[in-house]
């Protein structure tokens, strides 16, 4: 450290290679806390134009609207198991009383002999049989008891961990821009407030690019189940619109969903018993979900925000495969952000201009 108390150019190096180094330990250390933060971030930026709009078009404070916000998702939340629970326990009931059928129906199938030319087989010889329920089948539940009430009570405080840092990125989110742009030295100030206005922009962008395609997937399931006679078709489309928000995980459940409806209503145009329909419902829904994950995202995603179809498809698979459902929503954007600030390193390093309209 030299007589002025400003230290040499390697010491100033060695301390913020140290500074990395230790962000990267704390991150790596309550890496198990990224993803629930990172869920209510993303819930906050979703929600934060309604508490902009409440706090600039009404008297209400911003921490008024920030509650008002916060309180309406909470019933909304709360809500939906109220809605869902009932119509579930009708549809497990029907399920019950038709699952006896649906065995015959099958056990029929596997003694169906198929001839094909010179060949004869029967469909027993390919697919699996039906084992017989026993209630040894639950012994081994009441043994874990203490496991199941352990991973309830993990998944409480996680969820609990969402909840409340979903509040604080409501209510104090937006000034985060400003602490980040105070951290960078005065003469870099304005390169810090341009790098997150194009951040920001890069968010934006891929937002309205997700809106997009829950918008296309809804229209497109919708038409389909609608062609083929599945009841509640309309409905269906749009709750497969609004899953497909959470990737792989909705696709899940609604394909779940639509096929269900398939097995207990049947069709209401086609002559074709319940179990087939199904069949049916469940080849339409894989070839509609490839369609989509292979074709429809990365062209919707890659042109709003100006990347080829190629590279969306290969990120967001890439990280469904490798990390699940949260890093494939998260893939693109932060690959993006990542791409705009080593571009500005970069320029900054060769001495070039980082901002179209800036000239060195």
């Amino acid at each position: 450290m030299n007589p002025q108390g400003i230290w040499h150019k390697e010491a100033r190096y060695s301390a913020f290679i140290l500074l990395v180094l230790l962000l990267i330990g704390i991150v790596w250390y309550f890496r198990a806390v990224l993803d629930p933060v990172a869920i209510a971030a993303v819930l906050a930026y979703v929600l934060y134009p309604a508490v902009k709009f409440l706090s600039t078009r009404t008297r209400l404070s911003h921490r008024g609207a920030v509650v008002i916000v916060y309180v309406a998702t909470l019933i909304l939340l709360a809500s939906s198991p109220a809605i869902i629970v009932p119509t579930a326990v009708n549809q497990i009931r029907i399920l019950s009383q038709n699952l006896e059928s649906f065995i015959v129906h099958y056990g029929e199938l596997l003694d169906t002999t198929v001839h094909f030319m010179n060949w004869t087989f029967e469909w027993g010889d390919f697919l699996p049989i039906i084992p017989v329920i026993s209630t040894d089948m639950f012994s081994p539940l009441a043994e874990s008891a203490f496991a199941i009430v352990g991973f309830v009570t993990k998944n409480f405080m996680w969820v609990l961990v969402i909840l409340v840092s979903f509040y604080y990125f409501l209510q104090d989110g937006h000034r985060l821009g400003e602490i980040i742009v105070r951290l960078a030295p005065e003469s870099h100030e304005q390169d810090m407030r341009q790098i997150l206005e194009r951040l920001r922009y890069i968010w934006a962008d891929y937002m309205r690019s997700q809106l997009a395609f829950m918008l296309a997937v809804g229209l497109m399931d919708s038409a389909a189940w609608f062609a083929i006679g599945l009841p509640g078709a309309i409905f269906l489309g749009l709750f497969t619109g609004l899953t497909s928000f959470v990737h792989e995980i909705g696709a899940v459940v609604s394909g779940v969903l639509s096929v269900l409806v398939a097995l207990l209503e049947g069709s209401k145009y086609l002559a074709i018993s319940n179990f087939w329909f199904a069949v049916l419902v469940f080849l339409l829904y894989m070839i509609l979900t490839g369609i989509k994950n292979i074709w429809l995202r990365p062209i919707i995603v890659g042109r709003t925000v100006h990347v080829h179809p190629g590279i969306v498809f290969v990120v967001v698979i890439g990280a469904l495969v490798i990390y699940g459902a949260l890093a494939a929503f998260l893939a693109v954007p932060v690959l993006l952000s990542c791409w705009e600030i080593g571009n500005y390193l970069r320029c900054r390093a060769l001495g070039l201009p980082p901002f179209p309209d800036e000239v060195v």
